[in-house]
């Protein structure tokens, strides 16, 4: 019984095969192809689905595009303002310097002072000093 193992069989006695059915014949199918119905109101939802998200994209394009162009425009124009109010303190600046040297320069000691020292001027002795008197008519009178 061990060389039966050995050799590889497998016999169990008192067994039997099973009952063999003949397979039943089937009628042979047919050879025309089949057709398969067309979906034609599902590619109608199709085309309507895709004509919806191509209108969404171009509206999303479209307000992204206007967006972003906004933005840049505003961002120009607060440089430019920047610009402007850069030129408007540097104005500022300019005129009031300019409002410091008028008014220092319509001093009355500045004008004695500078006319003695820089240009030699001195103050008119009481005979070089001529009085005129005007009538009138050959001036103009700004207090009346």
């Amino acid at each position: 019984m061990a060389k039966e193992f050995k050799k590889g069989y497998n016999y169990q006695y008192d067994s039997t095969a099973r009952a063999y059915e003949q397979p039943i014949i089937s009628p042979v199918p047919s050879t025309e192809p089949l057709k398969r119905p067309r979906k034609a109101q599902k590619k109608k939802l199709d085309i309507a689905f895709g004509m919806q998200l191509s209108f969404c994209g171009v509206v999303l394009f479209t307000s992204a595009f206007l967006y972003i162009n906004s933005y840049a425009s505003l961002r120009a124009k607060q440089g430019q303002l920047i610009e402007l109010k850069n030129n408007m303190i540097a104005v500022k600046s300019a005129i009031s310097e300019t409002q410091a040297t008028i008014s220092e320069k319509l001093n009355l000691d500045y004008i004695r002072e500078r006319a003695a020292n820089e240009l030699g001027m001195r103050e008119p002795l009481p005979h070089q000093i001529v009085y005129i008197e005007l009538s009138e008519e050959s001036y103009t009178s700004y207090e009346k």
